[in-house]
């Protein structure tokens, strides 16, 4: 991966993530959530450093963070609660 370029690739994304090309093809075919969004250029996938680093930060930081789906859960009966 060149310091000085801006635009990143599969194999350059996948360095940085630490993750293999393979992985990261597959979870664009998936359309994952561990990813940055990508755009086209000609043929190739492609990320901008700035984004991707941005991206970063903010699953560091909690921000990318799926909602819990399903019911709440309600507290479980305690002996207190159980009358004869």
């Amino acid at each position: 991966m060149d310091d000085d370029c801006e635009v990143l690739f599969v194999s350059d994304l996948a360095t940085m993530l630490g993750r293999t090309e393979a992985s990261v093809r597959e979870g664009m075919r998936r359309g994952v959530d561990w990813l940055p969004k990508s755009f086209r250029m000609g043929t190739r996938h492609c990320w901008l450093k700035a984004d991707v680093r941005e991206f970063l930060r903010a699953c560091r930081d909690g921000e990318n963070k799926a909602p819990k789906v399903g019911r709440p859960r309600q507290t479980p009966p305690t002996l207190r609660d159980i009358r004869r």
